[in-house]
């Protein structure tokens, strides 16, 4: 009897702790470190990967929270390693940045490929995703999303580009990767540089000109320096960029969260990276054309030229992607014929 009474005594002594204690609480959010090379006024952290890191908190109800960091932990180039190694958690990386490493991702990157941002992104991740994720290039990494720019074109300060011959010794501002391909087959003078180095370069007369799409003309505030554009159908060219993650990061999330954060990246990143960079191309080429930067199509002569000395660059994709075991032809023809639907509204 007694011991009975002395058990209930403590059971309502520790009733009455938890009473005052209140509710358990929550676990603390998982916090990541997203790091980006580029203002945090671009477009493309402005309009899309903050959203989307403010989609993923709420999905999660708040178990996911993603820090955007205030300076950069790297240089471009460096944040490849800097999400392998841990330094930080998310960071996006342009593929043309790392050549040799990446070479199948160049499938979206030819010449004359594609006239819409958000048609070539959905289109590269569909291909990436169903053909080229087990080749295993993105060793080391979490790869969560794909995502374009639109069709890029040669922009200058001086020398219009009117045929093939004014490519010769053209001094251009290059990242890598395609451009780099291109530049060697045009004869240019590339000087291989970060884009946030370009407004420099072309206004105290080191280069001639660069290679890029219409948003990145303005979003480095090129558009008070550039005055010719010569632009091509599908563009001259194109880049891909990736949304990676730590792999250790992305397994400190619980599974639901794991769920959730997959559910928003693939071809979710791919429609809102792709439309992001779409919808600054729409703004820029207004703010060229208010600034008077002259627009010059591609005469059928340049384009045929520029055919002519570019069309080995297909021939060495299909060279690698046969050496990793995949169909390259039925690739292509894929990646086009899904280009070509989504561009026509289909």
């Amino acid at each position: 009897m007694k011991n009975r009474w002395i058990s209930r005594l403590l059971g309502i002594a520790l009733t009455s702790l938890g009473v005052a204690a209140g509710p358990a609480k929550a676990d603390k959010p998982v916090e990541l470190t997203f790091s980006a090379w580029i203002p945090q006024t671009h477009v493309l952290v402005a309009n899309f990967m903050k959203p989307w890191a403010k989609e993923v908190e709420q999905a999660t109800e708040g178990r996911v929270k993603i820090n955007f960091l205030t300076k950069a932990a790297t240089n471009p180039v460096g944040h490849l390693d800097a999400v392998r190694n841990g330094l930080v958690d998310l960071a996006f990386i342009s593929y043309s940045y790392y050549p040799g490493n990446f070479d199948l991702m160049k499938f979206a990157m030819l010449p004359f490929s594609g006239n819409s941002a958000e048609s070539t992104s959905l289109a590269a991740w569909d291909i990436y995703s169903k053909y080229l994720q087990d080749a295993k290039e993105h060793r080391g990494i979490k790869l969560l999303g794909i995502y374009g720019h639109g069709p890029g074109s040669v922009y200058t300060t001086e020398k219009q580009v009117q045929n093939i011959a004014d490519f010769d010794g053209l001094k251009l501002r290059i990242g890598g990767g395609m451009q780099a391909d291109l530049s060697k087959a045009l004869n240019v003078n590339a000087v291989v540089k970060p884009a946030s180095e370009s407004y420099e370069l072309l206004s105290t007369g080191v280069v001639d000109g660069v290679l890029f799409p219409p948003e990145s003309v303005v979003s480095f505030r090129l558009d008070s320096v550039v005055k010719h554009a010569t632009v091509f159908p599908g563009g001259l060219y194109a880049d891909l960029h990736g949304i990676i993650m730590n792999p250790g990061a992305f397994d400190r999330l619980s599974e639901k969260d794991r769920e959730i954060v997959m559910g928003l990246s693939g071809e979710h990143i791919a429609r809102m990276g792709g439309k992001a960079w779409g919808d600054a191309d729409v703004a820029a080429l207004k703010t060229l054309q208010a600034s008077h930067v002259q627009f010059h199509p591609a005469s059928k002569e340049l384009i045929a030229a520029v055919k002519e000395r570019t069309a080995s660059f297909e021939q060495t994709w299909l060279a690698a992607a046969k050496a990793k075991g995949i169909d390259g032809p039925a690739v292509l023809a894929e990646f086009r014929a899904d280009l070509k639907a989504r561009e026509s509204g289909q």
